[in-house]
């Protein structure tokens, strides 16, 4: 009779030592919640928002929008020989690659070769000129190295990691991953980018 009483008191000893385990653990967890939700941290966060934001409209309207277009002169590109790209003339323009097809560069009507920018950052997003052909076609070549034109929409997702953890956020495991991600990945990521390819 002992021995199932001392079993029983065991068993609620047990019992009793996990339910404040958990009480603490939760009471933790919601300071934990509370702490990166509110106050300096909080507002860190929703200004990296807020700029992944902004990018992220930038971006996208520099990717859809051409902005100011100007003629290019026989001077203004050279021939990149340093690398061999299969039927393609590699190009430099303004430090910008450009692959047109060797036959498309070939038959073009020189003074009608353009350059395109981006309405909003001024970056250099492709080349366009007429062949010879009868019915002049319009041939358009777009930029092939580091530009955030090559990058879309790998780039516009990636601004929206901190957008939906804003949006969605949940007292979850998931939700203070996605915040760390933001700060530590997002942000200097996209600083990374626009250091690069924009200015």
């Amino acid at each position: 009779m002992s021995r199932n009483l001392n079993r029983e008191e065991s068993y609620r000893i047990a019992a009793e030592k996990m339910r404040l385990k958990k009480e603490k653990e939760e009471r933790e967890d919601n300071e934990y919640y509370e702490r990166i939700t509110s106050g300096t941290p909080w507002l860190i966060f929703k200004a990296v928002v807020v700029f992944c934001a902004l990018m992220l409209v930038i971006s996208t309207f520099d990717y859809f929008v051409d902005g100011p277009t100007k003629k290019l002169s026989a001077k203004s590109w050279k021939i990149d020989r340093s690398w061999e790209y299969t039927w393609h003339r590699v190009l430099d323009v303004e430090g910008c690659m450009f692959t047109p097809t060797l036959g498309d560069w070939m038959d073009r009507i020189e003074s009608s070769t353009k350059i395109t920018y981006s309405p909003i950052f001024r970056t250099v997003k492709k080349i366009s000129f007429y062949s010879k052909t009868r019915n002049r076609v319009k041939k358009v070549v777009e930029i092939r190295q580091r530009s955030i034109f090559t990058w879309f929409p790998a780039f516009q997702l990636f601004l929206m990691i901190p957008i939906f953890t804003y949006f969605f956020k949940r007292k979850a495991p998931w939700f203070s991953f996605a915040r760390l991600i933001s700060l530590a990945f997002v942000l200097p990521g996209t600083l990374f980018v626009i250091y690069f390819t924009l200015l």
